[in-house]
């Protein structure tokens, strides 16, 4: 009898149909496999409700759908808009925080100069920028600190990229190690005449006078060089684990996988772990000293390795060689810009 429906169905279009309405039961007449005359009667009414329940389900389906989804698509376009705002904000607040820490500082420095020049002392650069009687590259002293009697020694470059760099960092032969503690990296060591780290302490003095821009060259084991420059550059002080700001990527070096990954990150050593691994410590894992968050891409204070080896304990810069090779050299300066930012 089920078979006999089915061919029913299949053969509703040829067949005679007698309906009195669109409630009422249909007729359909077939014939069986003997050719005998067959009546099949269906209930349309319930035909009709199934299908009636059917669209309305269907129709139930898609709004909800259509709802969620319009929901989801508000929530991501005010969440995007709200992050972009926060951004800008951001910066707009980071622009005149530097505006005014430099304008503030430039007062502070201009009234201790002239206090200096009443007492019979000479004006007196804060960094390599206002060396006036340059001669060449080499050892200068600064003072940053107006305030201060003394100064200290740094490395001056005044060649590179229009000059006026002052430098602090330099890895040029593995002759000093790198691989040392939190209060070293803090006061800095080595001889600025060949491999040092300026120290913490000094370059964030340095960068708190105004707004600084970073520039990194390297060189690798077949003499090419590449370089990085950014036009924002900031450590900030110990209570803040020196966190580094860095932004505005030029060069040839690339960002995505080099100090990019690092912005916002404290400064951690051997001994001071202050990455944003809780269950490793990639200052010993990376055999260095960095701002290292979930560890880095650049690890310019790593061990010096001879020949160019792939290995992430060495002096790297990933995005320039897409790879963890290890640098031949490696030097960071840092320099006033004017206008502030």
């Amino acid at each position: 009898m089920f078979q006999i429906i089915i061919y029913g169905f299949a053969l509703f279009c040829l067949t005679s149909v007698t309906t009195l309405d669109t409630d009422s039961d249909v007729e359909v007449r077939l014939l069986d496999n003997q050719n005998a005359p067959l009546m099949a009667t269906f209930d349309m009414s319930k035909a009709n409700d199934r299908l009636k329940q059917f669209v309305s389900d269907a129709i139930e389906t898609k709004m909800i759908d259509i709802e969620n989804k319009l929901k989801q698509f508000v929530s991501d376009a005010i969440e995007t808009k709200m992050t972009d705002i926060e951004k800008k904000l951001k910066q707009q607040t980071d622009n005149i925080e530097r505006n005014l820490t430099f304008h503030f500082t430039k007062y502070l420095h201009g009234t201790a100069d002239k206090m200096n020049k009443e007492k019979g002392i000479g004006i007196r650069p804060r960094d390599c920028g206002e060396i006036n009687l340059n001669k060449g590259n080499g050892i200068y002293t600064i003072f940053p600190n107006s305030f201060k009697s003394s100064g200290y020694t740094v490395f001056c470059d005044f060649e590179t990229d229009n000059g006026n760099w002052t430098v602090f960092q330099r890895r040029i032969n593995g002759s000093t190690d790198f691989f040392r503690g939190w209060e070293e990296y803090e006061n800095g060591f080595g001889n600025v005449e060949a491999e040092f780290w300026l120290g913490n302490k000094k370059i964030n003095e340095l960068t708190s006078n105004g707004l600084y821009e970073l520039r990194v060259d390297l060189t690798d084991f077949k003499g090419n060089g590449g370089y990085a420059k950014y036009s924002k550059f900031s450590v900030g002080n110990a209570s803040t684990q020196y966190k580094l700001e860095v932004g505005g990527y030029s060069g040839n070096l690339g960002n995505v996988y080099g100090l990019q990954h690092n912005i916002g990150g404290k400064f951690s050593t051997k001994d001071r772990d202050n990455d944003l691994f809780p269950q490793r410590d990639c200052a010993n894992g990376y055999t260095g000293a960095w701002w290292y968050k979930t560890c880095t891409y650049v690890n310019l204070n790593g061990q010096y390795i001879q020949g160019g080896q792939l290995t992430l304990k060495g002096i790297t810069w990933y995005a320039w060689k897409s790879s963890w090779y290890s640098m031949k050299s490696s030097v960071m300066m840092l320099r006033k810009v004017y206008p502030p930012g």
